[in-house]
C-alpha cells in the first residue's frame, strides 16, 4: 500500500489556510527563516499585504477618498466655472485638489484600522507569534500601507486635477501640468494623504483602540486648526505647522506670505510621522499584547 508522507501545517500555514490565502504554486514555507517558524522580512510584507487588500475597510476608506477628491474637484470647478468673475489670484490647481481636505479623514482611518483592527480581533497575538521581534511586522505595515496609498491617491490627484482643468477650460482658468507648481502640487497631494495615513497608523499604534485614535487624529487634522483660528494673533504663526496647513502648502501654487515654503512642509510633515513610529516602535516592543 503506498503511503505518502504528510508535513504538519506550520504557523503560516494555518494562518493562511483560515484566511484563504494559502496558494500551492508558491508555499508560504518560502518566506519563514532557515530552520525556524519565523518569517522573513519578504514573508512579513506578503502577509502585511494579505492582510490589508482582504479587510473591507480598505475598499470602502479608498473608495471614498477617491470620491471625495474626483467630486470635490467637479463641484469646486464646476462652480467657479459659472461664476461670473474669477478672483485675481484664483488658483486653479488649488480648486482641482482641495477634496483632500475631506478625503484626508478617510485615508487616515485606514491608517488606523491598519493595526488596530488586529488588537480588537485578536489577531495581533497570531501575527507576533510569527514575528517575535515585533518591529518588522511594523515597519511592513508602514511600508505596505505606504506603497497602496500613495499609488492610488497619486492616480486619483492627476484625475481630479485633469477633470477640474477641463471644467474651468470654458473661462481660461484653466492650467497644465507643465505649469510651474501643477505637477508639484499633484504629487503633494498624493504625498500629503499618505502622511495623514501614517500618522494614523502610527496612532493607531501608540492607543491600540480604533475610537481612541481616530479621535485623536480628527482632532488634529480639523479641530485643532480651528482652536488656533481663535488664539491671539501674535499666536497663529502656529498655524502654518499644522498638518492640514503643510497640506494646503503642497497643493497650493499662488504665493502666500503666512505658509512655509514647499520644502519646509515636506520636511515638518516627514518628521511628524518619523516621531510618531518612533514612539510606536518603542512602545510596541515594551508593552505586552
Amino acid at each position: 500500500m503506498n503511503t505518502r508522507a504528510t508535513t504538519p501545517a506550520g504557523p503560516v500555514d494555518g494562518v493562511e489556510r483560515l484566511h484563504g490565502t494559502a496558494r500551492p504554486d508558491r508555499p508560504s514555507r518560502a518566506h519563514r527563516a532557515a530552520g525556524t517558524g519565523e518569517l522573513t522580512f519578504l514573508g512579513v510584507v506578503h502577509s502585511e499585504w494579505t492582510k490589508l487588500r482582504s479587510l473591507r475597510s480598505t475598499v470602502w476608506t479608498l473608495a471614498s477618498a477617491v470620491v471625495l477628491i474626483v467630486g470635490l474637484s467637479v463641484m469646486f470647478c464646476a462652480t467657479e466655472a459659472h461664476e461670473t468673475d474669477a478672483e485675481p489670484a484664483f488658483d486653479s490647481t488649488f480648486f482641482s485638489l482641495a477634496g483632500l481636505f475631506l478625503a484626508q479623514v478617510a485615508v487616515g482611518v485606514l491608517g488606523v484600522l491598519t493595526i488596530t483592527g488586529e488588537y480588537a480581533s485578536g489577531m495581533i497575538r497570531a501575527t507576533l507569534g510569527l514575528v517575535p521581534r515585533r518591529l518588522p511586522m511594523l515597519w511592513a505595515k508602514v511600508m505596505v500601507f505606504a506603497a497602496v496609498t500613495f499609488t492610488l491617491m497619486l492616480a486619483t490627484s492627476f484625475v481630479a486635477f485633469l477633470v477640474g482643468q477641463r471644467l474651468l477650460a470654458g473661462k481660461d482658468l484653466d492650467v497644465t501640468l507643465g505649469d510651474p507648481g501643477s505637477l508639484r502640487a499633484v504629487v503633494g497631494c498624493a504625498f500629503y494623504l499618505t502622511i495623514v495615513g501614517l500618522l494614523g497608523l502610527a496612532g493607531g499604534a501608540l492607543l491600540r483602540h480604533t475610537a481612541g485614535a481616530v479621535s485623536a487624529l480628527l482632532g488634529v487634522v480639523l479641530a485643532l486648526p480651528m482652536i488656533v483660528g481663535m488664539l491671539p494673533a501674535s499666536l497663529q504663526r502656529i498655524d502654518a505647522y499644522l498638518p492640514t496647513t503643510l497640506g494646503e502648502t503642497l497643493v497650493t501654487i499662488q504665493p502666500r506670505e503666512e505658509l512655509l515654503s514647499v520644502g519646509s512642509a515636506v520636511a515638518v510633515l516627514t518628521g511628524y510621522v518619523v516621531v510618531l513610529l518612533a514612539a510606536a516602535a518603542v512602545t510596541l516592543t515594551r508593552r505586552d499584547v
